[in-house]
Parts: C-alpha cells; sequence; structure tokens
C-alpha cells in the first residue's frame, strides 16, 4: 500500500510541474479580440499557424491548442 502511495504522489508531483505550461488552457490568459488585427486570440493549435503579425502563443503543451498573439 505504501508503494502506491508513493506512486501516487511522485506522480501527482510531476502533473503539478506541468501545470504552468497550461496557461494556454486557461481562456482567461488569452488576450481579448483586438477589431485592427483579426489574428489576436484566435485559436493556433498544434500546427502554431497564425496570419500575420501574429505568432503563436501557448501551443508547446499537447493538452491544449495555443492562441494568436502579437
Amino acid at each position: 500500500m505504501r508503494r502506491y502511495l508513493e506512486i501516487a504522489v511522485i506522480l501527482l508531483l510531476c502533473m503539478h510541474s506541468l501545470m504552468p505550461s497550461v496557461e494556454a488552457c486557461e481562456p482567461t490568459k488569452r488576450p481579448p479580440k483586438n477589431p485592427k488585427l483579426q489574428c489576436v486570440a484566435d485559436v493556433c493549435g498544434g500546427k502554431g499557424k497564425c496570419g500575420q503579425p501574429c505568432k503563436c502563443t501557448g501551443n508547446d503543451n499537447p493538452w491544449c491548442n495555443g492562441y494568436c498573439t502579437i
């Protein structure tokens, strides 16, 4: 039983260390839509494609899509 508890604690610590990289998954962290630049706040997915002059942010995590920002 103690071995399972140790494995569970190690797994939770690993998951906790990954959580800061999931910032792009939280919609409140994304910038608001910009009427001048239509690419801002669009979802860019795993390929990281955004229109010019935007770049993809937060798509380095396989659990969520990134978003386009300047």
